[in-house]
């Protein structure tokens, strides 16, 4: 499989639709019927995996293509879930709460192409995505550790 800028475009196309999807349908009722903070672990530990898939076959384009676009949902399933639960615990008005969590988001995509960029180029193409799921693993940690503040919080998180 050859991926042009076209191609390309159709693969981030597919990957918004799930995002967009999964962030508006599917975030919510997973939130209601197991928990913010369930939920939130689940998906970023599927995420994790698809990142481990993308790192184990990093020379197939057609698994790639297909893992980034199963990551759409994911990361819009997590986004949703996760700017629940920093709207739940943070002891700030939600306009400085929401402006936080932006700036954190936007500073990891900033920085984010750039490593896995230079990972690459240090190591090989697949360190990238084993870093990528070991950062998001490492995350699902944090989170765990914290579940105690969504629970004074009043969240749901089960």
């Amino acid at each position: 499989m050859h991926l042009d800028a076209h191609g390309l475009g159709y693969v981030f196309f597919g990957w918004g639709l799930l995002l967009a999807f999964t962030s508006v349908f599917v975030a919510p009722k997973l939130e209601k019927h197991f928990g913010t903070l369930k939920s939130m672990v689940i998906s970023l530990l599927l995420f994790a995996a698809t990142l481990l898939v993308m790192g184990i076959w990093t020379s197939s384009v057609t698994t790639v293509v297909i893992s980034v676009i199963i990551a759409g949902a994911f990361l819009g399933t997590n986004n949703t879930l996760i700017t629940t639960a920093v709207m739940e615990v943070s002891p700030v008005e939600r306009s400085i709460a929401s402006a936080s969590y932006s700036f954190v988001r936007f500073i990891g995509g900033a920085i984010g192409p750039w490593l896995a960029g230079k990972l690459a180029e240090w190591f090989n193409p697949h360190i990238p995505f084993y870093f990528g799921a070991f950062a998001v693993a490492m995350g699902v940690l944090v989170a765990i550790s914290g579940r105690q503040y969504l629970k004074i919080a009043g969240g749901s998180s089960h």
